[in-house]
């Protein structure tokens, strides 16, 4: 089997090496490129999340429907970590909608790598979403030379989103009435793949009290520094159409997610990773709490911008200058 798609950047030789694990059905660009790559097994622009509401704009610019103003740059935390020097490591793991075990496998293959080419050096392990569940399993073989475990939006008690897949069908119908007609075909296949992704076994591995949830033996080490982010902020984007008015165009929100899938899902189904204040739209701020974390921050994030939340990446710094 060829190796794992890696890129490792080497930095400074007094700093320790940073290797990050991405989530679910995302690869390395999220951590490289995120305003480049998709997210969702691939159906969603990552760049749609970090798009910020639009302002008035003169009626020679004639737009019909947007998701506000998409930023050339994203500094998240490995672009700042980069400047500072860090060495850093990214990959995309084989199968990133396959079992956690398969992808703490891959960990494990790099690590070793890391330890090879930066002999001496001491380790630091972030995971966003799944990938601090892939950290924390992995840790279970107590390998010597790993100083911190940084967990983002991780769903350390689960995440029961995957129960809401079912109700995703009426927001097809919904959206066929705002975008138009061409679309039609590609919105029918971006939900139901994000639906396939939501009801598959991957998912389902981290609803409360899995299996792996309840196989998972890891405890903390000595030596070793744990810190946890999570959110409480849901809303994830918004697609404005834009009206003539007084000559000019102005944006009017026709869909925000997740308050267009909330009014479509029973109240009784609802789950608090989509209630704002109470989770980050796919986990919730409990949840994001790692058991024996030295500090945890719950910010004003939701789970794909809080990679990029200055807190977080002021807080993250600050450990991994101490490693």
């Amino acid at each position: 089997m060829s190796r794992p798609d890696t890129v490792f950047r080497k930095g400074n030789p007094d700093k320790p090496v940073v290797i990050f694990i991405h989530g679910l059905g995302m690869d390395k660009n999220f951590w490289i490129s995120p305003l480049e790559t998709k997210i969702l097994a691939k159906n969603v622009p990552l760049k749609i999340f970090a798009a910020t509401r639009p302002r008035p704009c003169s009626i020679q610019k004639r737009r019909k429907l947007t998701f506000g103003n998409i930023p050339g740059k994203k500094d998240n935390i490995r672009a700042v970590l980069q400047d500072k020097g860090f060495n850093l490591v990214c990959w995309s793991q084989r199968r990133p909608v396959g079992p956690i075990s398969l992808a703490v496998e891959e960990l494990d293959e790099i690590v070793k790598r890391v330890v090879r080419v930066f002999p001496d050096k001491s380790i630091a392990l972030i995971g966003h979403s799944r990938g601090g569940l892939i950290a924390r399993k992995f840790m279970e073989k107590k390998m010597p030379g790993i100083k911190a475990l940084i967990t983002l939006s991780t769903p350390h008690a689960g995440s029961s989103l995957s129960r809401i897949g079912e109700y995703l069908s009426p927001l097809s119908p919904a959206l066929k009435k705002i975008l138009p007609k061409q679309t039609h075909g590609a919105i029918s296949e971006v939900i139901k793949n994000v639906n396939d992704l939501l009801q598959g076994n991957a998912l389902k591995e981290l609803l409360p009290g899995s299996g792996f949830f309840r196989n998972l033996q890891d405890s903390p080490l000595k030596g070793v520094k744990y810190i946890s982010f999570g959110g409480k902020k849901t809303k994830l984007l918004t697609l404005y159409r834009w009206k003539i008015q007084d000559n000019k165009m102005y944006p009017k929100p026709v869909l925000t997610i997740p308050d267009s899938l909330i009014k479509i899902l029973p109240a009784s189904v609802c789950p608090d990773e989509l209630i704002s204040g109470k989770g980050d739209f796919m986990v919730t701020a409990e949840s994001s709490l790692l058991p024996w974390a030295e500090r945890h921050y719950n910010l004003t994030a939701n789970h794909i911008s809080i990679t990029w939340n200055r807190k977080a990446i002021k807080s993250i710094t600050e450990v991994l200058e101490r490693i």
